[in-house]
Order: C-alpha cells, then structure tokens, then sequence
C-alpha cells in the first residue's frame, strides 16, 4: 500500500512538472530567452511567451512581437497566436499577434501560415496577415521592420555582455589580490616557525651541552 502511495505521489510530480508552463513577460524592455531545443526568441516590448517546460512539442504561444530563429528538427516547431499559428522545421521570422491581427514577415527559410481554416506557405522576403473579419489571408513583400527593434536588442545585450566581461575581471583581480595576501600571510607564518624552530634547535644544545 505504502509503495503504490509512493508511485502515485511520484507520477503525480512527473506529470506535474511535464504540464508545468514557463512564461515570459517583457515590459518596456526587450528580452533573448533560449527555448530547451535552442531555439531563441527575441521579445519586443510588451510581449509574453508562453511554453510547456518539458517542451517535447516544440510548441509556445506568443503575443506581442518575437522574432524566431528556430533549430532545425525533424519535429516540427509551432507558435500559436490569438487568431492563427505559423508552422516551421527550422528557421528565422517575426510573428506578431494580438486579439485584432496576426502577421509574420520570413527573413529566412519558409513557414506555413494558418488562420481561419486557410493555409499559406510563406517564403524568404515574403509576410502573411490575417485580421479577425477578414475573408482570406493577405500577403506581400516583407518590410522587415522588426529589424529596427532587434538591432536596438543585440546593441543591449552587447552591452550586458561587456559589463559582466568587466565584472568577471574585476572579480579575478579581487581573487588575485587575496591570493597574495593569503601567500605573503603564509610566508609570514612560515618565517616565524623557522625562527621558531632554530631557537628551539638551540636551546637544546645548550641544555644538552
């Protein structure tokens, strides 16, 4: 009875943490986050992404704007928005969506673009929108605006990089003075025991003599 306890409380936990979700939130803020497969996704401002921890779908759900560079798979790799979701095995688009539009511009690769019940394939330099009333999926050249925002987001994650490059250095110099202290400590110490040492050494030959 006590083992078939045990057995539930464990399949509980790993169905549990399987279902458990991970969800990000920028504000006025961008952010890079690393899904478990390595995909990235870049977040614009006011944007969530939302997934299964566990990830054996390959799947998230987005609103606001993420750019996607996706790892090729045999399995195919899904984001999900309020009116629609795009389909890809690997490769690099924006996506944005809220409760009025969905859009995604492709700077690399081709995806399959869905909403209400209709399917486009979308390549390279090429944008898909869907907006909620609307009777089919427009389509037409990129305007690759989402460039705008990426490049201010590397500039900042550049500059995160550098700071913690300047902190790992300041921390090794600190390392590095302490080491000292503690080698000049230690050769301290060690001179007083040899001093220590040839007066003992001494004082018994004198009592020996």
């Amino acid at each position: 009875m006590k083992f078939r306890f045990t057995f539930y409380i464990f399949l509980f936990a790993v169905l549990f943490s399987a279902c458990s979700k991970k969800k990000i939130i920028t504000e006025d803020n961008s952010e890079a986050v690393e899904l478990p497969d390595g995909s990235i996704v870049f977040l614009s401002q006011y944007s969530e992404l939302e997934y299964l921890e566990a990830f054996n779908q390959r799947k998230v759900a987005i609103s606001g704007e993420c750019y996607f560079s996706v790892e090729p798979s045999d399995q195919s790799f899904t984001v999900e928005g309020y009116l629609g979701e795009v389909e890809v095995l690997g490769t690099d688009f924006s996506m944005k969506s809220n409760s009025e539009e969905i859009e995604v511009q492709v700077a690399e690769g081709s995806v399959e673009f869905k909403a209400s019940n209709q399917s486009e394939k979308i390549s390279s330099g090429k944008m898909a929108s869907y907006k909620e009333g609307d009777e089919s999926i427009r389509t037409g050249n990129a305007s690759m605006n989402f460039k705008k925002w990426m490049a201010k987001l590397r500039i900042e994650l550049k500059r995160l990089d550098k700071d913690m490059n300047d902190e790992v250095m300041r921390l090794e110099e600190k390392l590095l003075e302490k080491a000292k202290e503690f080698e000049n400590e230690a050769n301290k110490v060690g001179k007083k025991l040899d001093e220590a040492g040839k007066q003992i050494e001494k004082s018994l030959k004198e009592i020996t003599n």
